[in-house]
């Protein structure tokens, strides 16, 4: 409800207001009718409120010290003033405390519709972002002390899902393709239920926090949902947790969701499990990892055909689907004389960059085939110092491990392994560095420059994921940097 101060010194009018306002409105609740401006102050000192209609000229206290006094203390309160005069100055005087909306006596109720409709859609518009910005603190900080609410929760991860390290990779890889979610999940609720979605972990990972009226069937929500994305294009992996929960049931409960889709989450095909969703072994797969210790380098193109086959046949766990790779990335490659230790991120490069069966597949031959072509004009290292030079020159604008390996003629995954054995870093690790280093080079030159403009200037275009990665990497959030002089 929408708590209402009334003050008025003329008892009868007083009465109509607090009835005409109840009646227009039930969404509104008159809390208070003072019978003058020091009654009304001195119910304010120990009573919040949300909105205030006023007389101008009461006794003890006329409608502009109360309106100054609410301006004080509830700033956010919607202020209306009521009365009779309509010399321009007292208009003047009440705008400049606070007041949104002045009304000439008598009351016309049109006009009060209009008042009460605009200060409820404020109202509300206030509302949803404090539980927004309190759900944030559950999420991003895991606050204990909350205020009370239940909600549902869905997570929901486009593309495969990464390893830690592989922020700036995932961020700008689009896995959303700058799609509205929250809109389309909206359309898709009862129109009583908010809807908040928040990144987690990686970007292309969203937590769906739900506040509904009824309980909402997750299930269906989320097959529609699913399917919305299909539509565009985008693989979707959903978990929910069916039941509503406490608002500090959240962390636990989400973290719980990711353990699930990190066990279920299939190789670019969309699914939906529930909570309780446990996964079933793959004995062809097995069958095919036992065949994989003796194969000879002649065999190597049969194996890959095998596997693409069975890929193709049967809906894969990306998790069965890394295992394999490292067994073909290190058998084929010690098959070829090569005894370097296959890199972890290669392979998770190879699922990252690779959308369908068929594309997994050609970036896995590109990558045993490159392994071993050399390159006539220039030696490797070469390569990796212009590579490293264009990346610091173009740090704002999206680059990624696929742009960069099309610019330079590698497949993605080859290209990150190359630089990491020369710089140290892998592509998406040396990208957030640079970034972030510039970034904090920005702060400490500049102290009026915004944490949002620094943001786009060191290539994050969106600045709540940039000051995550920031409070993250450095410890700090970019708005604490220069207090704490970190």
């Amino acid at each position: 409800m929408i708590r209402v101060l009334i003050a008025e010194d003329e008892i009868p009018l007083l009465r109509g207001i607090k009835i005409m306002i109840e009646k227009v409105n039930p969404e509104f609740s008159v809390v208070k009718c003072a019978h003058n401006g020091k009654e009304a102050i001195e119910y304010l000192e120990k009573n919040p409120v949300d909105a205030v209609f006023t007389d101008i000229n009461m006794p003890l206290a006329d409608g502009i010290e109360v309106m100054k006094f609410v301006e004080k203390k509830y700033p956010e309160a919607a202020k209306v003033v009521i009365s009779g005069y309509s010399d321009f100055k007292y208009a003047q005087e009440a705008m400049r405390c606070g007041a949104k909306e002045y009304l000439l006596k008598p009351i016309v109720q049109e006009e009060l519709e209009k008042i009460l409709g605009c200060i409820q859609e404020t109202y509300k518009m206030r509302q949803l972002k404090k539980q927004k910005d309190m759900l944030q603190d559950v999420i991003y900080a895991s606050k204990k002390t909350i205020g009370e609410g239940k909600v549902q929760i869905v997570y929901f991860c486009a593309g495969p899902m990464m390893r830690e390290g592989m922020e700036e990779s995932v961020a700008e890889c689009g896995f959303w393709k700058n799609i509205q979610i929250e809109e389309v999940a909206a359309h898709l609720l009862p129109s009583d239920t908010s809807i908040y979605a928040f990144e987690k972990n990686q970007a292309n990972e969203k937590i769906f926090l739900l506040v509904p009226k009824e309980k909402v069937d997750l299930q269906s929500f989320c097959v529609k949902f699913v399917e919305k994305m299909q539509e565009n294009k985008i693989c979707v992996t959903a978990a929910y947790h069916e039941e509503v929960i406490e608002m500090q049931q959240i962390p636990t409960i989400s973290h719980h969701l990711r353990k699930v889709v990190q066990e279920n989450i299939l190789f670019a095909e969309s699914s939906i499990v529930d909570d309780k969703s446990k996964q079933n072994n793959n004995d062809e797969f097995w069958r095919l990892y036992s065949t994989m210790t003796d194969i000879s380098p002649e065999k190597e193109q049969i194996v890959l055909k095998e596997a693409e086959d069975i890929f193709n046949k049967k809906k894969i766990r990306q998790k069965e689907c890394i295992n394999m790779l490292q067994i073909f990335l290190e058998t084929f490659m010690e098959n070829n004389d090569s005894r370097d230790e296959v890199d972890e991120e290669m392979v998770w490069n190879l699922i990252m960059y690779s959308q369908n069966t068929q594309q997994l597949f050609e970036n896995l031959r590109k990558i045993l085939d490159q392994k071993w072509q050399s390159r006539q004009s220039e030696t490797t290292e070469d390569l990796m110092k212009k590579l490293d030079l264009y990346i610091k020159e173009h740090m704002a604008e999206p680059i990624t491990a696929a742009s960069l390996a099309t610019k330079f003629g590698l497949v993605a995954p080859y290209l990150s392994r190359l630089f990491k054995e020369y710089s140290g870093y892998t592509l998406s690790q040396y990208i957030q560095k640079i970034r972030l280093d510039r970034a904090k080079n920005l702060l400490d030159l500049d102290e009026e420059i915004l944490a949002k403009d620094v943001a786009e200037m060191v290539g994050y275009s969106n600045p709540l994921y940039f000051s995550k990665i920031f409070k993250k990497k450095v410890g700090v959030y970019p708005s604490e940097y220069r207090k704490k002089k970190y």
